[in-house]
């Protein structure tokens, strides 16, 4: 029979009271709730209901006897909270209470662009009483009121004193009553008396309430259940984990991936839904993320320097890093012969992408790992993936940074080692994909040609916009004189020509085939294609033995 609360209170506070209780630290975000799922539209909705008076939903916190002292940081605001000998952790809540507290007590002045990575960015248009996010062209309306000023009342009089419109009395009326709608605006809210040792208790509850409503990504349900209520030096959550994977310089992996390296780690049915493995064995991930950290390194740096895959941006395929973190597991340092028929399977995979099924290859490529025996391991790996003929590549018409073809002609371009136009210097891919994102993938031609958006209209090169001039601008002497630079960037001569002449058709089409041609070339090399895929003799020799 489930344990009955010992003391559950409700009461009412005020929007106002709330954000002073987050930013004091009275009230504390867990660290396994501070990915946000909500965007600018979820942001804007939630104060638009709040100004006319809609209920938000009530608030649910579990109360502690003790807290230590931590940093939380959301955005643009960092709370010092000092030791506590009373605070309380958000179960249930936590998008609604800290969209108020960043949106509102956020510091001035307020980006005036948009921002997918920042939604609590809010101006009040007192014009037509609406909430706004910043215009994409950054050019605010004199009469739009940044919501921190209306925080505090007193502040808020003195705000409007300076203001452009101040002398008009209908808007001024309008922020003042806005301010005093958001300030005074009652939230309900249930608090929670169960010490943290009952654990049991806060797990029932966590699970019930994340059963109604928007359920809860699974990432987030492991950093609930499993995440540590103190900081430490080892990860205990997605989020920590992320962090720590991410000072390698390879990317942050998904979190979704993580978490199915994590269940493959302990020689979990990755395909499996969370519920049946908590009710089969509950606390099942219970340190795992600490102790999976060094396999997920290995994972990692095999990628880097044997699959060549130098940024997790450019992977065409997530589904084997659970494989792999089986693997690595089982075995930590494998042997030469191993990494190089593990690079062949991976490498196969992306090839054979649209003829496998993943979840079978992740259920049979992890249960098929065995501990005592490493290259039969290996074996089993090769046998679930098809040997497909690095010809049969081609190019696809557009390109989707999130598609597999379109990764694998980056890493064709990344396999040419791309030099800089200026000094001829090896370009660092990796990092120019970590500070660039999206834009690392720069354009050559902006012109609407046919082939304009094929992946041949790419290059991996720093700086903004289309490089169609900047290419043309470095051809000359030395450039142009030995065609180093040109060609490791996919860029024939027949193709230079081509684009100083603005014959961009004929441009993309010449660079498609080298682009192409050094995808298969790659391909070729890291699948083993014109190589025998046997294990070492010392293996065969052991096998034959009676």
């Amino acid at each position: 029979m489930s344990k009955i609360l010992p003391k559950l209170t409700a009461d009412t506070k005020s929007v106002g009271d709330l954000v002073a209780l987050v930013t004091s630290g009275r009230i504390r975000v867990p660290v396994y709730q501070r990915s946000l799922q909500w965007d600018a539209s979820d942001v804007l909705s939630l104060f638009d209901s709040i100004y006319r008076g809609f209920p938000v939903g009530s608030l649910l916190l579990h109360h502690r006897s003790a807290a230590p002292a931590t940093t939380l940081e959301f955005g643009p605001i960092t709370i010092h909270a000092p030791e506590a000998s009373s605070a309380y952790d958000v179960v249930d809540g936590q998008q609604r209470l800290v969209t108020l507290a960043v949106s509102l007590a956020r510091p001035e002045p307020l980006p005036t662009r948009p921002s997918t990575s920042d939604p609590f960015v809010v101006y009040f248009d007192p014009r037509d009483e609406t909430f706004q996010s910043p215009p994409r062209q950054g050019d605010l309306p004199t009469w739009w009121v940044p919501l921190p000023a209306l925080l505090d009342g007193a502040q808020l009089s003195e705000w409007v004193h300076s203001w452009a419109h101040g002398d008009d009395r209908a808007l001024r009326s309008r922020v003042f009553a806005a301010g005093t709608r958001i300030r005074e605006y009652k939230i309900p809210l249930y608090s929670v008396d169960v010490e943290d040792a009952d654990s049991d208790v806060l797990r029932e509850i966590f699970n019930r309430v994340n059963a109604s409503g928007k359920p809860l990504q699974w990432g987030v349900i492991h950093d609930a259940l499993y995440g540590a209520r103190r900081e430490g030096p080892t990860p205990s959550t997605i989020v920590e984990l992320s962090d720590a994977l991410a000072e390698l310089g390879v990317g942050r992996m998904d979190r979704a991936d993580i978490l199915r390296c994590l269940v493959a780690f302990e020689g979990r049915d990755v395909t499996r839904s969370y519920k049946e493995h908590e009710r089969e064995s509950p606390r099942f991930l219970d340190g795992t993320a600490a102790r999976a950290l060094p396999t997920l390194r290995r994972v990692l740096d095999f990628l880097r320097a044997h699959a060549e895959i130098v940024h997790l941006r450019l992977l065409p395929w997530g589904t084997p890093l659970s494989v792999l973190t089986r693997f690595f597991r089982l075995h930590p340092e494998p042997r030469a012969r191993s990494l190089e028929l593990l690079t062949w399977w991976l490498w196969r995979g992306f090839l054979a992408i649209s003829r496998i099924d993943h979840r079978t290859l992740q259920r049979q490529g992890i249960s098929q790992i065995v501990a005592d025996d490493e290259e039969k391991s290996v074996q089993a790996l090769l046998a679930l993936v098809p040997r497909i003929d690095p010809d049969e590549f081609h190019i696809p018409e557009r390109f989707d940074a999130r598609a597999a073809a379109s990764r694998l002609c980056l890493l064709g371009l990344a396999s040419l080692h791309p030099r800089d136009l200026d000094n001829g210097r090896p370009i660092d891919v990796a990092r120019l994909v970590e500070t660039s994102d999206l834009a690392a993938f720069r354009p050559i031609v902006s012109s609407q040609q046919s082939r304009t958006s094929s992946p041949a209209n790419r290059i991996f090169l720093p700086g903004d916009g289309p490089a169609e001039l900047l290419l043309v601008e470095h051809a000359t002497g030395v450039l142009r004189g030995d065609g180093t630079i040109l060609r490791s960037h996919a860029i024939s001569a027949n193709a230079l020509t081509a684009l100083e002449g603005d014959k961009f058709d004929i441009f993309l089409g010449e660079r498609e085939q080298t682009l192409e041609a050094a995808t298969r070339a790659l391909a070729r090399r890291l699948t083993g294609w014109d190589r025998p895929d046997r294990p070492s003799i010392d293996y065969l020799l052991r096998s034959a033995s009676p």
